[in-house]
This record gives structure tokens, C-alpha cells and sequence, in this order.
């Protein structure tokens, strides 16, 4: 049990910390796997905007790390094109 007024807060804002970057890496989990069942190229592409848009605001709220969301969204075009290739041959 914390004593200190300052240790109770700060279990209470990790717990608030906690919750958020539950959420976040929920959702983009969620659109991950969207992005993966994803039939039509362009369909990929509106999944891949929206986890690049979730990813990018993870980031600026220190859920994820920058260069971290950098290799993710570069993994998922990489997939893209991969996807597209595979359907051109």
C-alpha cells in the first residue's frame, strides 16, 4: 500500500498510461489483421492508411517508439507490393 501522495498518483496515472496504451495496441492489432484478410489491392491500401494513421498517433503519444512504427509500415508496403507483383504474374 503506498503511503506517499506522490506514489499514489503515480500509481493512479500508470494505471490511466496502462489502459490508453492497452487500447492502442489493441486497435492496431485489430488493423493488422484487417490489413492481413484484406481481398482487393485497394482495400489494402485504405487498411494500410488507417494502421499508418493509428501506428503514427501511437507514436506521438510514446505507446510505440517512432522507428519502431517506421519498420512496421515499411513491412506492410513492402507486403503490398508484394501482393501486387504476385498479381500481375
Amino acid at each position: 500500500m503506498a503511503h506517499h501522495k506522490a506514489t499514489k498518483k503515480a500509481i493512479r496515472t500508470s494505471a490511466k498510461r496502462n489502459l490508453r496504451n492497452r487500447t492502442y495496441k489493441s486497435k492496431i492489432k485489430t488493423v493488422l489483421k484487417e490489413f492481413e484478410q484484406a481481398e482487393s489491392r485497394e482495400e489494402k491500401e485504405k487498411k494500410l492508411r488507417k494502421a499508418q494513421q493509428i501506428m503514427d498517433r501511437a507514436a506521438k503519444r510514446n505507446v510505440l517508439k517512432k522507428n519502431a512504427v517506421a519498420r512496421k509500415v515499411s513491412k506492410l508496403h513492402k507486403q503490398l507490393q508484394e501482393t501486387e507483383n504476385q498479381a500481375e504474374a
